[in-house]
């Protein structure tokens, strides 16, 4: 294992010294430079280690990875902004406040409101509800602070500074360096000086055994959630003055995915590591900015360098052991539809479709049009992470190679085959995908997806043989006669397209292949016991999802008419997988729910012009990711369970629940009926199940005469 870590690391740095040489700027290497390098990256370091301390602290001790880790640092820095610039507050009085009082009241809220109901849900319910959240925030914050007004913040005693190797240290940054070098000092103080430290740690090691000697869990989740959101709001008022706030996307980013980075390099526990990884981040940043230059088609590689890193430390981790079967609050046994049923309900769908198209504006029938394609794209994560358990973020990265492709090989002239050509080309990506990331699991391969999904919408979609960063023209087909260049008639062709889709996945999902992706689910070490190879299976479902995410990215091209790679933003992919989610990844009614989520939203921003409104678009999915901790099967079964009573011989998830629950309690009592006859006189209980029946059988057998 250590020889494969050490050979990936050879490669990687030899990956590194090639790039160097050839993208060397012809500066010189000498020790002033050096110095300079560190004099840039150091304090860079620090706001990168405040940011990840307080990902590994939240996480270490509850369990919950949180991706709005950012998005509170962003909103952080605009109360600051407001408290500093707005109402002209001193800059320690309103730093003061934000850091010290309202990010730790607004993480003891966040700790119990939302994230102590997620102890025990399944990992995608976690991440789901924690990415709701991110861009719940952006929302929020777009439609407080106008994103088109300036919002600068100045830095802490600005324009001064001291010189270090020529170079001018300014306050700010030496200020964020120190606190860095405090914070080391302070939590080591904590976690082993402390008696809130010490509960902290027990909880991390055993939070059953920490709770019998009287530590309560859930005041150690608030002080972690509230130290956290404090060392987040932290790096977000350092930050603010590094970045354009006017760009919420950028300046939730700019911590984020660096904080992932140098997490992942202390494996989600080690502080001392990831402060190693924050250093080494910042150093190869600022290196690539002083010694490298990025020209034409690979401008974008500097600013994905946390992407990069991120993805190199998850590739070098040593293969995850097989997963255990572990019981949740959110496991059931889900209906699978009968191919025949399936045909019958996706024919009533295509047509319940193509009947709102008449109903709705030429605008609004633009966007349902958009969102059936977007609905397709969303199909590709139904075998991959409903059925086969595995995390994916890249969805939208997918549909983007396989537009591309369309576009390349005969979309332009509008050939039907390109469409199959577009899937064909995204199959091998996804292939390639789970061969690198197939010993990851969990988390870490939800991150690795994620920072492919980053890394291949900014820089594999700009390359020569993608879009070159132009628009590339896709018009819409005219196939055996019949035009699709009305929105009317495209919205047709999508919805059959996307039926014909969702009735093989159910076919799929019947046969044994689909009960083999479920039971990888449910626990690999079992499947792989009965016989299933996983290797061969993940990338068999990596590569099926993938090609149905490229036929998706063609249909979106003909609908767009110009591509362009921006179309296939990750934070755009990063929504349509909550989506998804919220409306039930196992389902493929799912996938429209996540395809029209977005819809009713708009129209009604038609009719009511207000800012709260236009915010809704962003904030909607955050709130709609709360509903997955009490309806964690989706939005859409929870309507299907309202609407059940209501159907001639159907009846409710619940009711079959309630069904089956009372079905098994009456047997239980049967068999504790007969235990005095079998010679127990203990009382029955779920660990003696297996020796009543082992007796009762012996006993039926001799009383039939058998033995």
């Amino acid at each position: 294992m250590r020889s494969r870590q050490l050979v990936a690391g050879l490669v990687l740095a030899a990956a590194f010294v090639a790039v160097s040489i050839q993208n060397w700027a012809g500066n010189d290497l000498s020790l002033k430079a050096i110095e300079q390098l560190l004099v840039f990256a150091l304090p860079l370091a620090g706001i990168y280690a405040l940011a990840a301390t307080g990902l590994v602290v939240v996480y270490s001790t509850t369990g919950v990875f949180n991706f709005a880790q950012g998005a509170i640092g962003m909103l952080a820095a605009f109360v600051y902004w407001q408290l500093k610039v707005q109402w002209g507050w001193s800059t320690w009085i309103a730093v003061t406040v934000t850091v010290f009082v309202l990010a730790p009241l607004f993480g003891i809220l966040l700790e119990r409101a939302v994230m102590r109901h997620l102890a025990g849900q399944d990992l995608v319910i976690q991440l789901m509800v924690t990415v709701g959240l991110l861009l719940g925030f952006v929302g929020i914050a777009v439609t407080i602070w106008d994103p088109n007004v300036g919002h600068s913040v100045p830095a802490f005693f600005p324009e001064q500074g001291f010189q270090i190797a020529g170079v001018v240290l300014t306050w700010h940054r030496f200020i964020a360096l120190c606190v860095a070098l405090a914070l080391v000092v302070g939590l080591r103080f904590l976690l082993y000086s402390t008696r809130a430290g010490i509960a902290m740690r027990a909880v991390v090691d055993n939070r059953s055994l920490a709770a019998l000697n009287g530590v309560s869990a859930q005041q150690v989740s608030m002080f972690a959630w509230a130290l956290g959101s404090s060392l987040a709001a932290l790096a977000g008022v350092l930050i603010a003055n590094e970045t354009d706030m006017s760009a919420l996307g950028s300046l939730t980013l700019a911590t984020l995915v660096p904080a992932f980075a140098a997490a992942a390099v202390g494996r989600m526990r080690s502080l001392p590591l990831t402060y190693l990884g924050a250093l080494v981040l910042a150093l190869l940043q600022q290196f690539a900015s002083l010694f490298l230059s990025f020209g034409g088609r690979w401008a974008q590689v500097p600013n994905r360098i946390p992407e990069i890193m991120l993805f190199a430390v998850l590739l070098m981790r040593p293969a995850a052991n097989l997963r255990f079967a572990r019981l949740t609050a959110t496991r059931r046994h889900a209906r699978v539809a009968k191919p025949r049923s399936a045909a019958a309900g996706l024919v009533v769908l295509v047509f319940a479709i193509a009947l709102v198209g008449t109903l709705l504006s030429s605008a609004n029938l633009a966007r349902l049009d958009e969102g059936i394609g977007l609905a397709l794209v969303a199909l590709s994560l139904v075998p991959l992470t409903g059925w086969a358990g595995q995390v994916s973020f890249a969805p939208l990265a997918f549909a983007g190679v396989g537009a591309a492709a369309f576009a390349h090989w005969g979309g332009t002239q509008g050939h039907p085959w390109a469409l199959l050509f577009g899937a064909l080309a995204a199959a091998p990506v996804g292939a390639v995908l789970s061969l690198i990331a197939g010993r990851l699991q969990g988390l870490y391969l939800g991150l690795a997806t994620f920072a492919f999904a980053y890394f291949t919408g900014d820089v594999i979609l700009n390359q020569p043989f993608a879009f070159n960063g132009q628009s590339l023209t896709t018009p819409r087909p005219t196939w055996f006669g019949i035009s699709f260049n009305s929105d009317r008639a495209y919205l047709v062709l999508l919805s059959i397209a996307f039926a014909l889709v969702a009735f093989l996945l159910v076919a799929l999902r019947n046969s044994a292949w689909g009960r083999r992706l479920v039971a990888m689910r449910d626990s690999e070490a079992a499947a792989a016991t009965v016989g299933v190879n996983l290797f061969e299976t993940k990338i068999a479902v990596f590569a099926l999802s993938a090609a149905i995410a490229g036929l998706g990215g063609g249909f979106l091209a003909m609908f767009y008419g110009h591509t362009a790679s921006n179309a296939f933003d990750a934070l755009v992919g990063l929504a349509l997988v909550l989506q998804i989610v919220v409306g039930g990844v196992a389902l493929v009614t799912g996938a429209v729910f996540a395809g029209v989520f977005r819809l009713p939203i708009q129209i009604l921003q038609d009719h009511w012009d207000s800012k709260w409104i236009r915010g809704l678009q962003q904030i909607a999915p955050g709130f709609a990711a709360l509903g997955i901790i009490q309806s964690p099967d989706g939005a859409v079964v929870a309507i299907a369970d309202g609407f059940a009573p209501l159907i001639p011989g159907r009846t409710s998830e619940r009711a079959e629940r309630a069904k089956r629950t009372r079905e098994r309690r009456a047997a239980a009592r049967a068999r504790e009926a007969k235990i005095p006859q079998l010679g127990l006189t203990e009382p029955f209980t779920a660990e003696t199940i297996g020796e009543i029946e082992r007796r009762l059988g012996i006993a039926s057998e001799l009383a039939a005469g058998r033995r």
